[in-house]
């Protein structure tokens, strides 16, 4: 398994993210859908190690992310929004994560600046980035040093349609090659193609998961009926 929850749970003071999530994400590309505040972008954050669960437990391959750090030399992560330095530019920036990951610098800066169009702007101090720019950055990020595992919070956000179809492209490409994704986002059509596992999460737990042709027809009915789906909720 990529990511294995058991009876997870976080919270901030009084405020439940996530409550007794039980998930096990196989490889290939998963999609977390679900509302603001259902507690996807929490999810990944525990995943990533990056919070400590209040209770439960999670893993990310086989291994305690938040007690060993080093697993995550074998992923990649694009935030959203962009988490970025400001100023610096586009280059140093995955330079500096090339060497961090113990990769050579100049050869992943020119793959992923190739794969995402980025040559035009890649000398420029972030700063100084479009909104299209920044997002080009952040998931070109995830792809230095061919990582195993690939998590990307919502990649289509800010993003004209000819680049999505570009990004989605790349995601077929990268996991045919054997990369696996966990794919944040609102919306599921351009990914379903491509998905193999769905969960859906909604007011910090579980609402739906399964094989993405098993959970297709009630994707299909819950986003089609928000009412319903926030009545099935309650």
């Amino acid at each position: 398994m990529i990511v294995e929850a058991k009876h997870l749970q976080k919270r901030f003071g009084p405020i439940v993210a996530l409550d007794d999530v039980n998930i096990k994400i196989p490889e290939g590309l998963t999609l977390i859908l679900g509302p603001n505040g259902g507690g996807k972008s929490t999810f990944m954050k525990l995943a990533l190690g990056l919070y400590r669960p209040t209770g439960g437990e999670i893993r990310l391959l086989g291994r305690n992310p938040w007690k060993e750090a080093n697993v995550r030399k074998n992923v990649g992560v694009s935030f959203d929004p962009p988490a970025l330095p400001k100023f610096v530019s586009g280059r140093e920036w995955l330079s500096f994560l090339a060497e961090a990951k113990g990769v050579d610098a100049e050869e992943e800066i020119a793959k992923v600046s190739e794969m995402f169009n980025m040559g035009a702007f890649l000398n420029r101090r972030i700063d100084r980035y479009s909104s299209g720019m920044l997002k080009r950055l952040s998931i070109a990020q995830a792809f230095i040093g061919e990582p195993k595992v690939v998590f990307l919070d919502e990649p289509l956000a800010n993003i004209d349609f000819e680049s999505a179809g570009q990004i989605i492209s790349i995601l077929a490409e990268k996991k045919e090659g054997g990369t696996s994704f966990i794919v944040i986002s609102h919306i599921w059509e351009p990914f379903m193609e491509l998905a193999d596992y769905v969960v859906v999460l909604s007011a910090g737990k579980v609402y739906l998961a399964g094989g993405a042709e098993e959970v297709r027809g009630s994707l299909e009915k819950l986003f089609k009926s928000p009412k319903s789906f926030h009545r099935g909720l309650s």
